[in-house]
């Protein structure tokens, strides 16, 4: 049985896990950790110094590890039923042993969440942090073995949502609290998406700039660190977002000043080649295909078989700009192309014009259909 309590603002119990282990998983313990503050008054210790050989040695301990990453876990490999998750994505095991609670993730993700059921059990809403919902306060949490969990892969590989349109709202919150976009306000948009078990984030894009920022990479590192997907939408291919143009485009720019990849196909090109080759180290659903600037079409006064041999060159560029700077092989690279609005037509083509449909270049391509208003 393991039992949480508190005296004098000190909780009964200690958060452990081994020095090796992610520092994602360790930010969100902490997260946890506070959680327990929140329902008992008392703030447990975390302790990371590889000091417990095994489980079984400690005492009224929570401890977390993921699979490959901590050694200490895999000593009680059995009894914590770790070849029920082990190789899956996002999975974890909740299992009482003795005193202690063990928390096991078959990867970074599968910790975080192992975490966050933790704070489900003690009854803390996944809006405690977004929406301000304390939780009931309790004397004691008590969780035995009939509280042991073994949970399942996710259905839907990438679950989140979109800032969309972010003014006013979360681009008063932003700038008022915290000064802008930065890390600082997105911690709390990944710890509301990780509480959710969401695993996939578009940032606000109208007239903000994710990897510039944070500042700079902060945003990106952060939520890399925490085992967030980043996507961008619909019109911010290859890891930039769709203000980096303006602030970067001029007549002396390497990226020319026009967002046309007829008339500027090697400064377009070089704007994609160097957004991958700065984000492309971290967990992306890439955007391929292009659209005009400002939600607009590519190219409005010209033919269907126009515009469609227009992307088709695109999407050929931008799959070669990734195998070069993320990976030799596509197949290992989440790619995504939004049929929005005029896009959908260039997909499917018409009697006389063969579209998208089909073509190789869109091999593995997540394609996302869009209701457009």
């Amino acid at each position: 049985m393991f039992k949480i309590t508190s005296s004098a603002k000190k909780s009964s119990i200690t958060f452990y896990t081994e020095v090796a282990e992610f520092s994602g998983t360790v930010k969100i313990a902490q997260k946890v950790m506070e959680d327990v503050r929140r329902v008992t008054d008392g703030l447990p210790k975390l302790v990371s110094n590889n000091s417990i050989h095994k489980i079984e040695d400690a005492k009224n301990t929570l401890i977390f590890g993921t699979i490959g990453q901590n050694e200490l876990i895999e000593t009680a490999a059995e009894k914590l039923n770790l070849e029920q998750i082990r190789g899956k994505r996002e999975c974890f095991t909740v299992t009482v042993i003795g005193t202690d609670l063990v928390i096991a993730g078959s990867d970074k993700r599968g910790t975080i969440y192992g975490l966050f059921h933790l704070s489900k059990l003690m009854g803390v809403s996944p809006l405690v942090d977004w929406a301000d919902i304390p939780p009931a306060k309790k004397v004691s949490i008590t969780i035995t073995e009939k509280d042991n969990y073994v949970s399942k892969e996710p259905s839907v590989r990438f679950r989140g949502f979109f800032i969309n349109d972010e003014w006013p709202a979360f681009g008063n919150w932003c700038n008022k609290r915290f000064g802008g976009f930065n890390a600082k306000c997105y911690e709390h948009v990944f710890e509301l998406l990780l509480r959710l078990k969401g695993n996939y984030l578009w940032p606000a894009m109208w007239a903000s700039r994710f990897s510039d920022d944070g500042p700079g990479l902060e945003n990106a590192e952060l939520a890399n660190e925490l085992g967030v997907v980043m996507g961008a939408s619909h019109h911010e291919p290859c890891c930039r977002a769709g203000e980096e143009y303006k602030y970067l485009r001029g007549s002396n720019s390497k990226y020319g000043d026009a967002w046309n990849f007829r008339t500027n196909e090697e400064g377009i090109t070089k704007f994609w080649e160097d957004g991958l080759k700065r984000n492309g180290q971290y967990e992306n659903v890439i955007t391929v295909g292009m659209r005009g600037e400002a939600d607009t079409a590519i190219m409005k006064n010209a033919t269907l078989k126009d515009n469609i041999s227009l992307l088709r060159d695109v999407l050929r560029t931008q799959n070669a700009l990734i195998r070069q700077y993320v990976n030799k092989d596509l197949n290992k690279v989440p790619r995504m192309l939004a049929l929005y609005k005029e896009v959908e037509p260039y997909f499917y083509g018409s009697k006389h014009t063969k579209g998208l449909m089909g073509d190789k270049e869109l091999e593995g391509v997540t394609l996302m259909l869009c209701d457009d208003n």
